[in-house]
């Protein structure tokens, strides 16, 4: 349901009663004409072949691996595999991948151990067979469901806010979910979680990070999340569409940039104390990545040692993972699970957010992220703050006549940030 003059957008909730009957729930947020849409996305046929055929069809993670020894290079084939056996291959075992294990094709004449970088490979090894391509077209899917095309909400006036007449509680750790996750009527979002506001104020903001260590761990929509955040906590710089990719200065006597390159630096704010960690994780889908350069998340809370125990902790693991097995990505998550539970018992203070994923505009998987929302929530239930964005995101972009994609406009990763530091801030 959305109006873009009011900017103005909120995502339903349909629930199945098992007996041919649904009950569809939306939020009326904001007065006036709305415009509805209803939408089938993938059919029941579409779904259960993505479970039982593409969940599990192992090496559609794959890379082309380099391997170098002074003027001799060589180029093969990597993949990951978790099931069955394997011969003749170059094996990289990481505790953090489980039973999980990293392979590449021998080269000829150069060692295993000269494997220097990985590329993402668009022709993997492992593909689904007979992929039902019918069923991820129209009319078969993304198909718009007869219905009412707009409705009036007149204005009722009350004095409760929505956060007093619905009870919604403050943000927590291991919080329930709502029926409804929120809705867009400006240019806020406004959570039916939790309660949420916007932080302005940079003093307020510097109050609560104060001698504290904050770690991004994630993938290039995090590296969003960390511009945007040193701007909150005060650095001089507005970030935009045109710049968020882009390494900061330092400034001598206020803040610190320590950085290898774009895919891990941090910021240090001197009068504050305050550091802003980024880290890309391991086994990225980009191109010409030495195999050593990124760290595997797992050792990174297992290096969290100081007495302080000052940490606050972002972690999102989805954008890069549609190509892994389910079992080989929840291998990658459990392992994580262990060294996050072992950090709290160090440092029981510490307050760690994980962010599910959004929509990429592919209707190839959509499904396949959507299902990463629970397969996350499973994993870290428990001491853990989950931040699930897909409503949001979707809201955001019939409210704001804008298209689903991987990097989101920053005006709304400003607000994710913002929702970010109500549960860091005001828990």
């Amino acid at each position: 349901m959305y109006n873009t003059k009011e900017k103005f957008g909120t995502m339903g909730k349909v629930i199945d009663h098992d007996d041919g009957t649904y009950s569809v729930y939306l939020y009326a947020g904001a007065a006036g004409v709305m415009n509805l849409k209803f939408t089938l996305v993938l059919q029941r046929e579409a779904i259960q072949w993505l479970k039982s055929v593409v969940l599990s069809t192992e090496k559609r993670a794959a890379w082309i691996g380099t391997f170098t020894q002074g003027n001799v290079t060589e180029k093969k084939d990597c993949f990951i595999q978790r099931e069955g056996t394997w011969e003749d291959k170059c094996q990289f075992p990481h505790i953090a991948l489980g039973k999980t294990m990293f392979l590449c094709d021998p080269p000829a004449t150069l060692p295993c151990g000269t494997l220097s970088l990985i590329t993402v490979s668009r022709k993997p090894k492992g593909k689904a067979t007979e992929t039902p391509t019918s069923l991820f077209k129209k009319p078969n899917a993304l198909q718009n469901i007869n219905g009412p095309n707009s409705l009036e909400i007149k204005d009722i006036m009350t004095r409760s806010s929505d956060y007093e007449m619905h009870a919604v509680p403050k943000c927590r750790a291991n919080i329930s979910d709502a029926l409804l996750d929120g809705y867009w009527l400006k240019d806020r979002w406004v959570s039916m979680v939790c309660q949420n506001r916007q932080w302005k104020d940079t003093g307020e903001v510097q109050q609560c990070l104060r001698n504290k260590e904050v770690y991004f761990l994630g993938d290039s929509t995090t590296r969003q999340w960390f511009q945007i955040f040193i701007e909150t906590f005060g650095y001089p710089i507005k970030v935009n569409a045109s710049n968020w990719r882009k390494q900061v200065d330092s400034i001598p006597g206020s803040y610190k940039v320590t950085a290898e390159d774009d895919y891990s630096w941090d910021l240090h704010d001197i009068k504050n104390n305050i550091t802003a960690v980024y880290h890309h994780h391991a086994l990225s889908r980009h191109s010409a990545i030495p195999i050593h350069r990124f760290p595997y998340f797992s050792d990174v809370v297992n290096q969290l040692r100081a007495p302080q125990c000052n940490y606050v902790i972002l972690i999102s693991l989805w954008a890069h993972f549609d190509t892994w097995t389910k079992d080989s990505f929840v291998d990658r998550l459990v392992i994580l699970k262990e060294n996050i539970d072992r950090l709290l018992q160090r440092c029981p203070r510490t307050k760690i957010v994980i962010k599910g994923p959004h929509e990429r505009n592919s209707i190839g998987n959509h499904w396949l992220l959507y299902d990463m929302i629970n397969t996350l929530k499973d994993v870290f239930k428990g001491s853990v703050f989950f931040f699930d964005i897909w409503d949001m995101n979707f809201a955001y972009a019939y409210a704001n006549k804008k298209r689903i994609d991987i990097h989101m406009p920053m005006d709304l990763i400003r607000e994710e940030v913002y929702f970010f530091l109500n549960y860091v801030c005001l828990n």
